[in-house]
């Protein structure tokens, strides 16, 4: 029987103890403060006090209006998570940083060969392309799926920070700022200053190699990093049923496939008015979770996928009186090989071998107007180019002579599941912050995107900004997003499970939000972000009639959303600092009144970080996910909630030259659960408990 609301209420807040246990732990452990002074008796966190949370929380966002601005003045809802945040929380995958940032939750996509779904504030779909990602402010996506590259796995040694929006963003952004953007941030010369190298080894078979440099060579600051990663994965991520069911020629009950080889690397170049970045990221063999369509095939199916992502900038200030010039050069190239043994070798012997080569390329022109007093306008306009090439190698289905044989090149012939595509995209746009009175701040901006394979999107923003008290801030948002139908959507054919659908427009998506930051104490801060959102034409594949089995492309629903996020920080001590967050959304499909499946209603998180004896830390999570609902049809019971722990503990500068972290991971081994497709009844097992060990040298 489902738990009635009351009751999922109080299954929450007995959820929690394991976090106030460990906060209140941490906190009767104060008396030994003496363990945190340093050779010069000075507390090790000491300065925290000192700086208080105006210096660790009002970062610069450039994400909401294209210039540096603090987090507690600009007009989105936004948070940025610096490199000292990474490290302290033990993250080693940008998925478990984004996990803990309020209304977002990171899940594997159940159609989408367990891709990570990035939801945020409910806005979900199987293949994700509502939330940007971009490297360095430059969009990395795959404008086949529209979504980031396939079985995308970035580590963090290189990331300096990461700034995320939440809410719309196509004013600024353009197209698939949807429900939100993530933009990373590389680390530059400054930042590395030397070279760092490190390695840490884990469960699960993994390990991890790193190694950065960073200095300046005859006026040009140069950083490099590149780092390496390979896992097993955890075997005892078992399924008791698929697909084809539970006994032969079924491989359930098996584990899923979650082995992985990574490698990634990035290039910083400046100097004066110029700026270089490279940022490479090669999926060398990623696992499928289930299989293609949830079926177990004993870990032969792999993603393969290469991205180059590259800018150059230059910046001219005064290029005229009062007017700063800022021109881009961007392009991107993607390459996705993935094979897909469909069943078991016992069974039926189908492959496929469906590949894409995906080129980028743009120029961009902005322009910032100071002359006005009290206004700020920017003024930006740009030109890309996208153009998809298609090959297909497989053993099934027409043009194969011998069904189940050898495979068989049909890139060149009508059956490849799509054409070869191109489209060309003109945007341009203006934006104005006008500080109109003491206090008050408005942010007003329309963007204008022209497509030529299916027309045009018209995204404005307005935010007020007003410092109602000294310390307090209030924010009415309003603001407009699109996303554009992806090539395949528009374009897949010949495919035994989905189809594309030309006459697909846009989705859209208007969003209303108020938030407010209070800051009644030097050391402690408050968050309320209240939002509701209107989506027209989500687009969602839907089951052809009968006798077809394929389902087509459609603008299939239109979806509603309100919730609130509450954010707190608080510096309790000297050597102690507590952070936490909750989140509570309800969205529902207009059409149907039915709420929206899978995605969780309630997130709460919780972080205490504690600096102990001489460059000593412990830092602890805590998460809880819950509330989550079937689809309309599914007779499943809802999905069982869930709560993970982690511990990080770290020393640092051994010797002045070394650092030494470790690290446990879901420390109670919770029986942690995502939603599946109705193939597998009991659900995604996530990851059991890990640990790691990790050793950094500074040279």
């Amino acid at each position: 029987m489902d738990k009635t609301k009351t009751e999922r209420v109080i299954h929450f807040l007995h959820k929690t103890r394991c976090c106030f246990s460990l906060s209140l732990a941490l906190l009767l452990l104060l008396p030994l403060a003496g363990w945190a002074e340093n050779p010069d008796g000075k507390l090790g966190i000491g300065e925290l006090r000192k700086k208080g949370l105006e210096e660790l929380v009002d970062v610069d966002v450039t994400l909401t209006t294209g210039t540096p601005k603090s987090l507690k003045q600009a007009p989105s809802v936004a948070t940025v998570i610096t490199a000292k945040d990474i490290e302290a929380m033990g993250a080693t995958t940008l998925d478990q940083i984004l996990e803990t940032v309020p209304g977002f939750h990171v899940q594997p996509s159940a159609t989408n060969i367990f891709t990570s779904i990035w939801v945020i504030r409910g806005v979900y779909s199987q293949l994700n392309s509502q939330v940007l990602l971009l490297v360095d402010g430059q969009p990395l996506r795959q404008n086949q799926k529209g979504d980031k590259p396939d079985g995308f796995r970035m580590p963090v040694s290189m990331i300096s920070r990461i700034e995320i929006i939440r809410g719309p963003g196509s004013a600024m952004l353009g197209a698939d700022a949807f429900a939100g953007a993530v933009n990373i941030i590389t680390k530059d010369s400054k930042e590395i200053d030397g070279t760092i190298a490190g390695t840490r080894v884990g469960s699960f078979g993994s390990y991890d190699m790193w190694a950065q440099h960073g200095g300046t060579y005859n006026g040009w600051d140069i950083a490099i990093g590149a780092e390496y990663s390979k896992g097993d994965g955890d075997n005892k991520r078992v399924i008791d049923k698929d697909a084809l069911g539970s006994r032969p020629p079924s491989l359930a009950p098996g584990p899923l496939d979650t082995h992985y080889e990574t490698f990634n690397s990035t290039l910083s170049v400046h100097k004066e008015k110029f700026t270089f970045n490279l940022n490479n990221a090669w999926m060398i063999d990623n696992g499928l979770g289930a299989g293609i369509s949830n079926i177990l095939n004993g870990g032969k199916s792999n993603v393969d996928n290469y991205s180059l992502l590259g800018s150059l900038s230059y910046k001219e200030p005064n290029l005229f009186q009062d007017f700063d010039l800022t021109s881009t050069i961007s392009g991107s190239y993607i390459f996705t090989d993935n094979t897909y043994y469909f069943y078991p070798d016992n069974f039926l012997n189908r492959i496929g071998n469906p590949g894409t080569k995906e080129l980028s390329g743009g120029f961009d022109v902005t322009g910032d107007y100071k002359r006005f007093a009290s206004h700020k306008i920017r003024l930006f306009v740009g030109l890309t180019d996208y153009t998809i090439e298609t090959f297909q190698h497989k053993n099934y289905g027409p043009g194969v002579p011998v069904q189940g044989g050898p495979l068989v090149d049909i890139s060149d012939m009508p059956y490849v599941f799509m054409k070869d595509q191109h489209r060309l995209l003109f945007y341009s746009g203006i934006q104005d912050e006008w500080a109109f009175a003491k206090g008050w701040e408005l942010t007003a901006g329309v963007r204008y995107d022209d497509y030529s394979d299916f027309g045009d999107a018209v995204s404005p923003r307005v935010a007020l900004v007003w410092n109602t008290t000294a310390d307090l801030v209030t924010k009415v948002m309003y603001g407009r997003a699109f996303r554009p139908p992806s090539f395949g959507e528009l374009h897949y054919q010949n495919n035994p499970t989905v189809l594309g659908n030309i006459n697909l427009k846009p989705e859209t998506i208007d969003t209303y939000e108020v938030a407010f930051d209070y800051r009644p104490h030097h050391d402690l801060r408050l968050g309320l972000n209240l939002f509701d959102y209107h989506i027209n034409g989500l687009i969602d594949y839907v089951a052809d009639p009968p006798p077809a089995t394929t389902k087509t492309a459609q603008n299939a629903h239109n979806q509603t959303g309100r919730g609130c996020e509450v954010e707190a920080d608080w510096i309790a001590t000297d050597t102690l600092r507590l952070r936490a967050n909750f989140s509570y959304q309800r969205s529902t499909y207009s059409d149907t009144g039915t709420v929206v499946p899978d995605v969780p209603a309630m997130k709460f998180y919780a972080n205490a970080h504690w600096k102990f004896m001489p460059k000593w830390s412990l830092d602890s999570q805590y998460l809880w996910v819950g509330d989550r609902h079937r689809a309309v049809g599914d007779a499943r019971p809802h999905i069982s909630d869930y709560d993970l722990v982690n511990l990080t503990l770290r020393r640092k500068k051994i010797a002045d030259h070394v650092d030494v972290a470790f690290a446990v991971r879901n420390l109670f081994n919770r029986d942690a659960r995502e939603p599946s497709q109705s193939t597998i009844p009991n659900d995604y097992p996530m990851e059991h408990r890990s640990f790691w060990v990790e050793l950094q040298y500074t040279f």
